[in-house]
């Protein structure tokens, strides 16, 4: 067997061979991007699941998905020692200039960055040396309260409003969303309230570990009437062997059924290790089938 040619690709986020398993949680996201890309109102969503089920791989997917649809998106990781005013208006700050490239009337874009530059001064005055490039005067009394439950909706606010000036959509992605404090992660569930409130093209796609839908209703009361949490899990029997078969087979190799199920009785389904199994029985094995032996 080719080592090279190995279609298995266990590793942390990275995408399988075969995304099976998850077609209810992509129509999901399908319909959510198609509603808000026509001004519908539709709950945001936050996967949630284990670490290794793959809620980065589908984050990605869905961000695919997106951008295809013409939405104009931007894809954030958190982690733990980084607050969200610091972490997330780089990010801003790119996608602004990149609606101010879409030719259009009004000045909302430029508002929008106005209002940026005082979301930074005021992250300045509440958090340190901050360094962020934005050649633009402030807008004076938005999003520079040093509030972020005040000021990052208030920024939200006028980046939907550039993008709906525009005529595109917006969807912003973070992962690992669970690293949030609870005032950060208030702050983005009120910035989300407002959009809706307003009805702006912005959707916020997240995913983080089961305890995600805990610590959002700890923080605002009203976040499970905002965001819908797919549950993203273990795959089934026969989703299992279609993982390993189908890479495999588009490769010119096959699995004996009896490997396929043993290899669902050691794993569970759980995705991860499926990656794992198929990557080391494909360098164990001399030759097709690969069979219970090798596994």
């Amino acid at each position: 067997m080719d080592p090279i040619k190995n279609p298995f690709s266990p590793g942390a986020g990275s995408p399988p061979p075969e995304l099976v398993g998850r077609d209810p949680v992509l129509e999901q996201a399908r319909i959510l991007l198609g509603r808000v890309r026509q001004r519908r109102p539709e709950k945001s969503m936050l996967l949630t699941g284990l670490r290794g089920v793959g809620k980065t791989v589908l984050l990605n997917e869905i961000k695919r998905m997106a951008d295809d649809e013409g939405y104009r998106t931007i894809f954030i990781e958190a982690h733990e020692g980084k607050a969200l005013g610091p972490l997330i208006a780089p990010y801003l700050r790119s996608l602004l200039y990149d609606l101010d490239r879409i030719a259009g009337t009004g000045d909302k874009v430029k508002r929008g960055l106005a209002v940026l530059r005082s979301f930074i001064g005021a992250l300045k005055l509440t958090m340190g040396d901050i360094s962020i490039g934005l050649d633009i005067e402030p807008e004076k009394g938005a999003a520079d309260s040093g509030d972020l439950e005040v000021d990052l909706p208030n920024l939200f606010i006028a980046i939907g409003e550039a993008a709906d000036n525009r005529k595109v959509p917006v969807a912003i992605f973070i992962d690992e969303i669970q690293y949030f404090n609870k005032k950060e992660l208030g702050a983005l569930i009120m910035g989300m309230h407002k959009i809706q409130q307003h009805q702006l093209p912005l959707v916020l796609l997240g995913a983080g570990l089961p305890i995600l839908p805990g610590l959002a209703g700890q923080s605002k009361s009203y976040a499970e009437r905002l965001f819908s949490f797919p549950n993203i899990g273990a795959l089934t029997k026969e989703d299992t062997a279609k993982a390993l078969q189908d890479p495999a087979q588009a490769a010119g190799i096959a699995f004996e059924p009896a490997a396929l199920t043993e290899v669902y009785r050691l794993t569970k389904g759980y995705p991860y290790f499926l990656q794992e199994w198929g990557y080391v029985a494909w360098n164990v094995a001399t030759s097709s089938p690969i069979s219970l032996q090798v596994i």
